[in-house]
């Protein structure tokens, strides 16, 4: 086994670093089977497959052309899925290779049209199939087959678990052809796609007062454990059943199902402070002095209060601004810091605070805070 020996990287530091590096080599004009592929290791569940999708996002604005995406789960190809099925032709003088799946593509559309090609779970394929996927990162193609010409390649591979090290079961000859990332779980990266993707306040509200809850570091023991991935299905759980429970614990054994049964009953705790909090739109408003006293209560309100901006932009101007500040101003500075940091993201709103007299004194004291 080879043990990896790389520096931790956030999802959203690799998806900046390799969507620059791509777009970069493309418009210096190297072609894309000259541009070499990236590997991303990681645990499960920390969101490298979503940082391909994510990298696609980014090429298509800067590229201004379509990229697509084809994801090959390597641990459920044969190597035929990879080179195609031998058959006679007519004549039966010579063997041809029915085309597999993967090499559809509209060829009238290749010039304009970029691709990633996302091998997923490359060190868990058997080793047929993986020296059938180093022929396909080495030459865009096999056999007779071949990727469009605007291909670039990704692959991703978790780390061997019950390991001593960090390790992979990849060999040397296959790692040499990557670039290599180590992709770890980090809570800035998860809140701002928590925030992009519209993720449940409940579960923004509970990692925001934990951050070490957004991963589970005894994965190796347990069969369900909190990753970046399952608090995405509790949050998508939390909203679908939205207004039909009293008491997020009234769909207890479905959040066991996701994080685990002692992670399930921390985070259905945390939720029964949070539902007894003032109103985030009286507290804009002005009318409540009400101020929660445990640190958990008070991050619940924070984030509360960002949910409440985010929906309702266009109703908050300076007075409502100034009356949230006033509230805050009896927090903690961090406190105060991670609400306006909640909200410089959603559009106007900083340029409104600049407007209030409050918040441009605070501000002062803080410059560095909204970088």
């Amino acid at each position: 086994m080879a043990i990896i020996n790389l520096p931790g990287i956030s999802t959203g530091e690799v998806v900046r670093v390799n969507s620059d590096y791509f777009a970069r080599m493309i418009g210096k004009g190297v072609p894309c089977w000259d541009i070499r592929p990236v590997i991303m290791f990681g645990p499960t569940g920390v969101g490298k497959s979503t940082a391909v999708m994510q990298i696609k996002e980014q090429l298509e604005r800067e590229l201004e052309k379509k990229v697509n995406v084809v994801d090959i789960r390597l641990t459920s190809c044969t190597i035929t899925d990879l080179i195609g099925i031998p058959t006679p032709n007519i004549d039966k003088t010579e063997t041809i290779w029915l085309r597999p799946e993967i090499y559809s593509y509209d060829k009238d559309t290749e010039d304009e049209t970029y691709y990633i090609y996302f091998f997923d779970e490359l060190d868990k394929a058997s080793p047929a199939v993986q020296a059938a996927a180093l022929q396909l990162i080495l030459d865009r193609k096999a056999w007779v087959h071949k990727f469009p010409k605007n291909t670039l390649i990704i692959a991703a591979a978790n780390p061997a678990r019950g390991t001593r090290n960090y390790e992979t079961r990849m060999t040397p000859e296959l790692l040499n052809r990557f670039r290599q990332y180590n992709v770890q779980p980090d809570y800035d990266s998860f809140r701002e796609w928590g925030a992009e993707n519209n993720l449940h306040e409940y579960v923004m509200g509970y990692l925001a007062f934990d951050h070490s809850k957004l991963y589970a570091r005894n994965e190796q023991d347990d069969t369900a454990f909190p990753t970046p991935r399952s608090w995405k299905s509790v949050s998508d759980l939390l909203k679908a059943y939205d207004g039909e429970f009293d008491k997020v614990s009234d769909l207890h054994y479905e959040i066991c199902s996701d994080i685990g049964v002692g992670e399930a009953f921390e985070f259905e705790g945390w939720c029964d402070k949070y539902k007894d909090l003032p109103l985030a739109e009286d507290i804009f408003e002005g009318v409540t002095t009400k101020k929660p006293d445990s640190p958990d209560a008070m991050y619940a309100l924070i984030t509360a209060m960002i949910e409440y901006v985010k929906g309702n932009s266009d109703l908050i101007y300076g007075t409502e601004i100034k009356n949230a500040y006033r509230y805050l101003s009896r927090f903690p500075e961090d406190y105060i810091a991670m609400f306006f940091v909640g909200i410089k993201g959603i559009e106007g709103m900083i340029s409104k605070a600049m407007k209030v007299t409050e918040f441009k004194e605070w501000y002062k004291k803080h410059p560095g805070i909204l970088e």
